[in-house]
C-alpha cells in the first residue's frame, strides 16, 4: 500500500488537527484492502472526529459528483454512537441498492435513538418513490411499507412519525390517506407540516382545498411545505396567490413560491416570474429564479413530482 494512502490515515486519526479536504478526495471508492485499514483507524476515533469527517465527506460527495464514499458511509452505519449513525445515513441519500433499504429497516425497527430512527424513515422515501415510479422487489416493498405505516402510526418519537408519514406520501397503499388526514387535523406545526408534505408527494388533486387553506399560514413552515404542495400537485387556483407569496418576509417560502409557479406553469406565471427578473434581487434569489425561469419550459402539460427543497437541496425526498 503506498505511502500516501497511509500518511492519510495518519491525518485521520490525528484528531487535534483538521483533515485536508482535498486530500479526502483519496478516501473514495476503496476497494477491500483499503477499507479494511481504514476500518482499523476508525476504531481509534471519537466519535466527535467521525461525525466531521463523514460531513466533510458528505459535502465533498454534493460537490464532486465522480466521487463516492458509500463504503465509509457502509461501515458507519455499524458505529456504536447515534450521531455518526445518522450521518452516514444522510451521506447516502443517492443510494438506491435494495441491500440499503433493509439496513434502513432494521434501523427504523430496532435502533433505541429516535434520530437515526427518523433518518431511516427518511431515507425510506427513495426507495418508496422507487417502488411506485421503476422498479422494486416485491417483498421489499411490503416490507417497507409495513414498517413504515406501523412507525407513522406508533412510533414513540413524535419526530419519527413525521419522516415517515413524508415517505409513505409517495405509496398508493390504501391506508395512507386516512393517515394524512389525521396528521392534518392533528395539533402542531410539525404534524401539519408532515401532511402537507405527504400531499405533495402524493401527487393528487384531491388535497387541493388542504393545500390552498394554508398558502398564507401564520407558520412560515406550513406555508413552505403548502407553497411545495400546489408546485407540484399543479394546482393553477394558486396562482395568484404564488405571486402574492413572492414578497414574502421570509426567504425560503419566497423562493419555494417562484418554484412551485415555473411547476405550474402558464401564461401568468412565466409573465410574472420573466417580470421579477428584471428587478434588483439578492444573489440567491437571483439564481433560484432563473432556475424556475429554466423550469418553466417542462411545466406545460406536467410537472415534476420532486419539489424544490431550499433548505435541504442536497437531498429532493426531504
Amino acid at each position: 500500500m503506498e505511502d500516501s494512502f497511509v500518511d492519510l490515515l495518519h491525518s485521520v486519526i490525528n484528531d487535534t488537527e483538521p483533515v485536508d479536504r482535498v486530500r479526502l478526495a483519496d478516501l473514495s471508492d476503496l476497494d477491500t484492502e483499503r477499507l479494511e485499514r481504514f476500518s482499523a483507524a476508525w476504531e481509534h476515533l471519537p466519535y466527535d472526529r467521525k461525525q466531521a469527517l463523514l460531513k466533510e465527506l458528505g459535502l465533498i460527495a454534493d460537490s464532486q459528483i465522480e466521487l463516492t464514499f458509500e463504503p465509509i458511509n457502509r461501515l458507519a452505519l455499524n458505529d456504536a454512537e447515534p450521531t455518526v449513525r445518522q450521518q452516514a445515513i444522510e451521506n447516502l441519500w443517492e443510494g438506491e441498492a435494495p441491500g440499503l433499504a433493509r439496513i434502513y429497516l432494521q434501523i427504523l425497527r430496532d435502533d433505541p435513538f429516535p434520530s437515526v430512527r427518523g433518518a431511516a424513515g427518511k431515507a425510506l422515501g427513495a426507495f418508496v418513490f422507487i417502488a411506485e415510479t421503476r422498479e422494486l422487489d416485491r417483498s421489499i416493498q411490503h416490507e417497507m411499507e409495513e414498517a413504515l405505516l406501523d412507525a407513522a402510526s406508533n412510533d414513540s418519537s413524535r419526530e419519527v412519525r413525521d419522516l415517515c408519514l413524508r415517505s409513505l406520501g409517495f405509496s398508493s397503499r390504501p391506508e395512507v390517506p386516512n393517515l394524512i388526514e389525521e396528521a392534518f387535523a392533528a395539533v402542531g406545526v410539525s404534524r401539519i407540516a408532515a401532511a402537507l408534505c405527504a400531499m405533495a408527494r402524493s401527487a393528487n388533486e384531491v388535497w387541493e382545498e388542504n393545500v390552498l387553506a394554508h398558502l398564507h399560514d401564520g407558520s412560515p413552515i406550513i406555508r413552505l411545505e403548502a407553497i411545495r404542495a400546489a408546485g407540484d400537485i399543479g394546482l393553477s387556483e394558486g396562482v395568484q396567490e404564488l405571486i402574492e407569496l413572492l414578497e414574502d418576509v421570509d426567504d425560503s417560502v419566497r423562493r419555494a413560491s417562484m418554484w412551485s409557479l415555473s411547476q405550474i406553469g402558464g401564461a401568468k406565471a412565466s409573465e410574472v416570474l420573466n417580470s421579477l427578473a428584471e428587478t434588483d434581487l439578492d444573489e440567491d434569489d437571483q439564481e433560484t429564479l432563473q432556475d424556475a425561469i429554466d423550469n418553466l419550459v417542462f411545466a406545460d402539460g406536467s410537472h415534476d413530482l420532486y419539489s424544490f427543497d431550499q433548505d435541504d437541496a442536497q437531498d429532493p425526498l426531504a
